[in-house]
Parts: C-alpha cells; sequence; structure tokens
C-alpha cells in the first residue's frame, strides 16, 4: 500500500479534500496526487497565503517548463482546472486557466513611458521627402490612428477599416463593426481624443474637397488605408527614436495596444480595484470573445506591469495642441 502523500502549503487542507473527493467517486488519482504535491510545494515556495486561484499567483505554474513537453504541461494546467472547479464549488472563487496549449508568443519589446512618447515625437515630426499630395495627406493619418489605437486599445485592423458613419464625435463613441471573431463593440473616447479627431476630419475634408467614406483613407482616398502602410510607418518611427538600437526584438504596432493594457492595469492598482471584479469591462472593451482570453492577455503582459511602479504622464503628452498641417 503507497504511503498517504502529506501537504504542507496553506492550501493543504483544500487539496487533501480535493484529492479525497476524487477517489470517493472512484477515481484512482495517483499522478494526479503527485502533481498536486509539486503544485503544493509551488504554493509554499512562493509564499502565497490566499485560498482562491488568480492569475497572478498561478502565472508560475502555467509557464512551459525547458525540458517539458506540451502533453506534460496539459496534465498540470488539466489537474488546477479540476481543483480550481472544486474550490468554486465550495464558494471560494477561483480562476480556471485555459487547457488548451497555445503556441509560445514571440518575446517582444513593449515600449511603455519615455519609449511611448518618444516614439509619438517621431510620428508626429514624419514628413515625407517626396510624393503627392496623397502621400503628404497620410503623414497627417498616422499621428491620429497611431493615438486611437495606443489610446483606445484597438487593433490596428480595426482602426484602418472604420468608416466616417462609425465615428459619433456628438456622443464621443466609436463603433467597431465587425471586429476580432464577428464581434461589435462600442469605445469612448476621451474628451482630447474627440477634441483631435474633429480637427483631423476638419483638416481632412478640406485635403479632400469632401467628407470621405474612410476615417483613413489611403493612398485612393476612397480605400481604407492598408495594413502595410501602418506597419512600415510604425516600423519607420520606431527606428527613429533613441531606444531602438537597444533593442533585440522591435515593437509591432500591436504592441500599442499590448501597451494600453498594461497602463489599464496598473492604472487599477493604483487606484486599489480589484482585476476580478474589473475584468468583465475590460475583455469587453478589447473585444474578447471570452473572460479566458482576457486572463490570457493579463499573463502576457504581467511582466511588463512589474516594471511601471507609477504611472507617468506619457498619455498627457501623446494628445497634440494642434493638428499639422
Amino acid at each position: 500500500m503507497s504511503k498517504a502523500i502529506k501537504y504542507k502549503s496553506t492550501i493543504a487542507g483544500w487539496i487533501t479534500g480535493f484529492i479525497d473527493e476524487k477517489k470517493s467517486l472512484g477515481y484512482k488519482y495517483h499522478n494526479e496526487s503527485k502533481w498536486m504535491k509539486q503544485f503544493d510545494a509551488y504554493w509554499t515556495d512562493q509564499g502565497y497565503e490566499e485560498t482562491g486561484l488568480t492569475p497572478e499567483n498561478l502565472s508560475g505554474w502555467v509557464k512551459k517548463r525547458d525540458t517539458e513537453g506540451e502533453k506534460c504541461l496539459t496534465a498540470r494546467i488539466s489537474i488546477i482546472r479540476q481543483f480550481s472547479m472544486y474550490l468554486n464549488s465550495l464558494g471560494i472563487s477561483s480562476y480556471c486557466p485555459p487547457i488548451e496549449v497555445r503556441p509560445s508568443k514571440p518575446v517582444i519589446h513593449l515600449p511603455v513611458g519615455d519609449e511611448i512618447a518618444e516614439l509619438f515625437i517621431e510620428i508626429d515630426r514624419y514628413t515625407p521627402g517626396k510624393g503627392n499630395a496623397d502621400v503628404r495627406r497620410m503623414s497627417n493619418e498616422y499621428p491620429v490612428l497611431f493615438r486611437l489605437v495606443y489610446l483606445n486599445g484597438l487593433r490596428a485592423s480595426e482602426a484602418r477599416l472604420l468608416s466616417m458613419d462609425d465615428v459619433d464625435l456628438y456622443d464621443g463613441t466609436v463603433m467597431i463593426l465587425d471586429g476580432k471573431g464577428n464581434r461589435d463593440r462600442i469605445i469612448y473616447l476621451s474628451d482630447d481624443m474627440v477634441k483631435l479627431c474633429r480637427e483631423y476630419i476638419s483638416y481632412l475634408t478640406g485635403e479632400l474637397a469632401r467628407e470621405p467614406a474612410w476615417l483613413f483613407p489611403g493612398i485612393d482616398p476612397d480605400k481604407p488605408m492598408s495594413y502595410e502602410s501602418i506597419s512600415s510607418m510604425f516600423r519607420r518611427c520606431w527606428r527613429n527614436t533613441s531606444f531602438s538600437s537597444g533593442c533585440d526584438r522591435n515593437p509591432t504596432t500591436h504592441c500599442l495596444r499590448h501597451a494600453y493594457v498594461v497602463n489599464r492595469i496598473n492604472l487599477w492598482r493604483e487606484q486599489g480595484l480589484d482585476f476580478e471584479h474589473m475584468l468583465p469591462y475590460l475583455s469587453r472593451f478589447l473585444g474578447h470573445k471570452s473572460f479566458n482570453d482576457t486572463y490570457y492577455y493579463y499573463h502576457y503582459v504581467e511582466d511588463a506591469a512589474q516594471t511601471i511602479r507609477k504611472r507617468d504622464s506619457v498619455i498627457d503628452r501623446v494628445i497634440p495642441e494642434v493638428m499639422r498641417r
């Protein structure tokens, strides 16, 4: 007869109850008990004292180990999912991590603070060396588009496909139609962003001698700006910052959306707000299909969030006082 495993963490009693319940239902739970022994040690090593499981206290457990295969990782996450369900059944609110093994996210450089401020300085000062009136017009579109992405957590693909009909500056709202997963949502703009958009649309209408169908028209003003144009401009402006030479992996336009999430998380921390409580709002705002998508996003940006201890004034510095002409 195998020796009973003893758990020593602050949640040892809950782990024992979980294992006992599974065995009472006819499950052998030999290997699972060993996984929970490892989890018990992990909980103790991390110094956790709370009972409920959260994205933060599970972040180390759900990471793939260097010598670990996907099957093993799935098993480790699966047992914790079962444990989380057990805790929830007892009225202890716990996060249930996704069971599927997703491809590893590429390591990127997430621009924050002064990096963001300098990036927008480069975006604002960009002037095409040559080109026709449409090229010069587009140079004035980029500052507004990138601010819309950064200050509202949009995908670049969502911003570039906005029509004039999607924007209501009277109410200060932007309607995102057919976003990722064919989901619609409404974005609320700050007063500064509304003012900037009014100036921008007035400028754009004057340049084209008519109000265009698209908020960000491309070289052909009857078509939206291409994603390639947006990516190319972002890379150009990032290369011109003083920070680009020190990066092993350069950021992409999508990193502005990541930066938005980091700013939200840190602002909530400063305000003493519970991430679990704010999760539904963030998930809806980002256009995610489920809360688990947002939890996964939270894991992805958590390391970057730890580097920002104080909210700086960078958001106030990326809204220009006047539109360029």
